[in-house]
C-alpha cells in the first residue's frame, strides 16, 4: 500500500504573523494554547528554507482531509494568504488545489493519472500559478511536469515542490518526528475543558505505580510510558485511543533496530506495539479471568478516570509481567518468536539494506552468545512446533513436506548468513560497526525524548 496523506502549504510573509493568525483562528473556534500532554488539538509547521512558506500538518486526523482543509481555506481568508491543498492516495495521485486570498478556489492540479480515481487531467490556469512560483519563467516547467507520464507522482512532486520552493513530499507522520529548528509545534486544548484530559489522567494513575520501577513518560504525543535496560532494550507500556474506548498496550524493542520511533500512533507501530489481548492469548501470566481487550467511556455514564483505572489494572496484570522477565537480548529473542509464529529468519546482510530494519530485532542474533548454535535450538523447537500442529490439522503428507521443505530453506539461508557474519572479517566488522551506529542514534533519540540523559 502507498501513501496517503493531507497536508497545506501557505504562502507567507512573517512566521511570527502566522503563528498568531492559527492562534487567533483556533481561539474563535473555543481553542488555546497549552502544552503538549493537555493537547486535543495539535498542528505542525514545517517553515521553507526561506521561511516564504509554510506547510501546516494536522497531527490528529492524518487520514482526513477536510478538517484540515476546511480549517486552511478559513485561515487563509482571515489573514489574506494564498495557500495550496495537497491530498496524496495511495501515492498514485497527488491532487493540489489553490485558495486564494479570499478562501476560494481558484485552480487545481492533478499530478498522476487521475482518471483511474474518476478525476480529469486537467489544464492549468498559469496566471494562478506565476505568482507562487521561485520564478514566473518556471511556468512552462510545470506545465510540462502535469503532463509528464513517465514519471511516479512522488517523483513529479519532488521537482514541483523545486519550483515553488515548499516541500511537498512531507506528510504529517514525517513532520511529527522531525526535531529541527524549522518546525514547529502549536497544541491547543478546549478553552472551557475543566475535566482532566486523557493525558493527565494516564500520568496519575500510571506514572504513581510506574515511575517507581524505571519508567519515564516521554515527550511524545502518545500516552506512553518507557523503561531502558542497560541502554539496549525498551520496554513500553501506553495507551490507545480508540475513541470512547481505551486499549492498553506494550511493547520490547532494542536499540539495534534501525530506527526506535516511538513517536508514532499505535496504528504506524502495530507490527511491535502488541495489545492486551496478544499479551492475554500468548502468556497467561495471571489466573485472573480475561474477557475484553479494551474499556469503554462515554461522558459520566462510563467516566474517562474509570476507563484508565481499569486499564492500568490489566496492564498490570498481563502486560507489565511479561515486561519483566525480559532483560536479556536472548529474553528479546524469545519475546520476538512467541509474538511472531516461527520467525527463525536473520536479517540479511549487509544489515542496512533490510527494508525490515526500522521495525525489527531480529538483527541481534548476530550477536547473541553462539548465534549458530541458538540458530539451531530455535529451528528444532520450530520444528516439533508445526508436526503438533500438522497433526492437530490433518494436513496431506503432500503439504507437509512442502511446508517442511520451505521451512528448511529459510533456516539454511539463516544459518549461511549467520555463518557469514562469524567467518568474514570484513562483514564482521561492517555488521558491529552499524550496530554501533544504530545504538548511538537510538540513545540520542531516547535522550530526546527525555527517557535516558
Amino acid at each position: 500500500m502507498g501513501n496517503f496523506s493531507n497536508t497545506v502549504h501557505f504562502k507567507i510573509g512573517d512566521k511570527e504573523k502566522f503563528v498568531k493568525g492559527i492562534n487567533a483562528y483556533m481561539k474563535k473556534k473555543g481553542f488555546v494554547p497549552c502544552d503538549d500532554d493537555e493537547a486535543v488539538k495539535t498542528y505542525i509547521i514545517a517553515l521553507s528554507v526561506d521561511q516564504q512558506w509554510s506547510t501546516l500538518a494536522d497531527m490528529d486526523s492524518s487520514d482526513e482531509s477536510r478538517a484540515l482543509f476546511n480549517d486552511a481555506k478559513a485561515v487563509s481568508k482571515s489573514m489574506k494568504l494564498p495557500c495550496i491543498t495537497e491530498e496524496v492516495t495511495d501515492s498514485d495521485i497527488a491532487v493540489l488545489e489553490l485558495f486564494d486570498k479570499t478562501g476560494e478556489s481558484s485552480d487545481r492540479i492533478v499530478v498522476g493519472d487521475g482518471e483511474i480515481y474518476g478525476m480529469g487531467n486537467n489544464e492549468i490556469k498559469p496566471e494562478c500559478w506565476e505568482p507562487l512560483l521561485n520564478n514566473k519563467a518556471d511556468i512552462e516547467k510545470l506545465i510540462e511536469l502535469i503532463g509528464e507520464s513517465d514519471l511516479l507522482a512522488d517523483e513529479r512532486l519532488s521537482m514541483i515542490s523545486s519550483l515553488f520552493g515548499v516541500d511537498m513530499l512531507a506528510d504529517s507522520d514525517e513532520l511529527g518526528i522531525r526535531n529541527d529548528e524549522s518546525i514547529l509545534r502549536l497544541s491547543f486544548k478546549k478553552a472551557e475543558e475543566k475535566k482532566p484530559t486523557l493525558n493527565t489522567l494516564f500520568t496519575q494513575i500510571y506514572g504513581e505505580a510506574l515511575e517507581p520501577l524505571g519508567f519515564k513518560k516521554p515527550k511524545v504525543r502518545m500516552p506512553l510510558y518507557v523503561r531502558v535496560i542497560n541502554d539496549e532494550i525498551i520496554h513500553i507500556v501506553g495507551i490507545h485511543d480508540m475513541k470512547n474506548q481505551l486499549v492498553p498496550f506494550g511493547a520490547i524493542a532494542t536499540v539495534y533496530r534501525k530506527d526506535l520511533c516511538i513517536d508514532r500512533t499505535f496504528r504506524q507501530n502495530e507490527t511491535w506495539y502488541k495489545d492486551l489481548w496478544d499479551f492475554y492469548h500468548e502468556w497467561h501470566i495471571a489466573d485472573e479471568p480475561f474477557d475484553k481487550g479494551g474499556f469503554d467511556y462515554y461522558n459520566d455514564l462510563m467516566p474517562l478516570s474509570d476507563a484508565v483505572q481499569n486499564s492500568f489494572n490489566a496492564t498490570m496484570t498481563w502486560i507489565l509481567p511479561v515486561l519483566d522477565n525480559v532483560k536479556t537480548l536472548k529474553d528479546v529473542a524469545d519475546y520476538n518468536e512467541c509474538m511472531f509464529k516461527n520467525h527463525i529468519t536473520v536479517i540479511s546482510l549487509p544489515i542496512n539494506e533490510s527494508l525490515a530494519a526500522p521495525y525489527s530485532d531480529t538483527v541481534i542474533k548476530y550477536i547473541l552468545d553462539d548465534p549458530l548454535s541458538d540458530l539451531e535450538k530455535r529451528y528444532s523447537t520450530a520444528l516439533k512446533k508445526i508436526d503438533e500442529s500438522n497433526k492437530r490439522y490433518n494436513f496431506s503428507q503432500e503439504k507437509i513436506t512442502q511446508d517442511r521443505l520451505e521451512y528448511e530453506q529459510r533456516y539454511n539461508e539463516s544459518r549461511q548468513r549467520v555463518k557469514t557474519f562469524l567467518e568474514d572479517e570484513e562483514i564482521h566488522k561492517q555488521t558491529m560497526e552499524e550496530l554501533e551506529r544504530r545504538k548511538e542514534h537510538n540513545l540520542e533519540l531516547l535522550r530526546k525524548y527525555k527517557i535516558i540523559y
